[in-house]
Formats: C-alpha cells, sequence, structure tokens
C-alpha cells in the first residue's frame, strides 16, 4: 500500500497520519487473528525506563504484523520483577493515533476482548510503551509501515533504544 507523505505534529493530540489524495472512504479493520502465544525464545526486549517500575517489557518478534488498514498488530510481554507475565496483544491504528487491545494471555492461552474499543495512545504510566511504540518503531511518520521485518530491526538498533 503506498501512503504519500503527511503532516504530523508532535502534539500529544494529534491525529497521526494524514494522507493527502486518498478516496474519502469509511475506514474499515481488518480482521484480528490472533498470533501463537507467546514464547520466551521469540522476546525481544525493549529498553525504555520504566519510572522506577520493576518490570522489564518485551515484544514478541513473530507476532509483529503490519496491516493495509494502517494498524500494526503485535504481542506485548512485561515481565515483573517477580516473573509475573503480563500478556497483551494490541493493535496501533496509525492513522487515528489509537491502541485496541485484542486478547490478554493467561496462564498460555488467549482470552479475546470482543468488541474493545480503540482508545488514544498516552504516554503515561506503565502504559507508556504505546506511546513510544507509535512515534519511534510502529508508526513511522517519515516511512510509513515497513514490513514486521523492518519493525523489528528498528526494535533491535540500538539508535532506536528508548532511554528517557
Amino acid at each position: 500500500m503506498l501512503v504519500s507523505p503527511c503532516v504530523f505534529s508532535d502534539a500529544e493530540d494529534s491525529p497521526g497520519w494524514m494522507s493527502d489524495g486518498l478516496p474519502d472512504e469509511p475506514w474499515k479493520e481488518q480482521k484480528n487473528e490472533l498470533p501463537a502465544y507467546p514464547e520466551k525464545g521469540n522476546l525481544l526486549e525493549v529498553n525504555i525506563n520504566t519510572g522506577g517500575q520493576p518490570f522489564k517489557l518485551y515484544i514478541d518478534t513473530l507476532s509483529v504484523r503490519p496491516g493495509d488498514d494502517l494498524v500494526v498488530r503485535y504481542t506485548v510481554v512485561i515481565i515483573s520483577s517477580t516473573g509475573i507475565w503480563n500478556v497483551s496483544n494490541e493493535g496501533l491504528h496509525c492513522g487515528e493515533r489509537k491502541y485496541r487491545r485484542y486478547a490478554y494471555g493467561y496462564e498460555g492461552e488467549w482470552r479475546k476482548q470482543e468488541g474493545s474499543p480503540w482508545l488514544p495512545v498516552a504516554g503515561l504510566g506503565v502504559n507508556r510503551y504505546r506511546k513510544l511504540f507509535y512515534n519511534d518503531y510502529m508508526c513511522d511518520q517519515v516511512e510509513p509501515y515497513g514490513n514486521a521485518r523492518q519493525i523489528i530491526e528498528k526494535f533491535r538498533s540500538k539508535d532506536f533504544r528508548i532511554d528517557n
């Protein structure tokens, strides 16, 4: 899918990508197929400042899927200092600067969140990773999307690691 250059503002309420010259058709979300449940060997640690919170954040490298509907789907795993896994399959809507949770992980299985709402991406607390994923990894304003391999390479690149 080819998307023309966009206008982007760093404002928290920016709608995300804005296309120029694309048809004014109503947006339609693609069906989300849940990926395989994450395995430790497929997790890539994302180096972010946790604000003193005792957890580590990982992205499941096999779950990253950019879609033609401007949504990048992925699984995030947050592991507490006691070893508890918090697993979530989510989507970032790059066209609207919103996210949606498709499923939670529980005891190695997915629990679907049918009809979950699209919510604004915010940069607060433990959930600030979504804003960082949006801005720095998945919803690149200069080169929209990329494929899954390119997105994972951004995560692996030291230049894209988040220290603040």
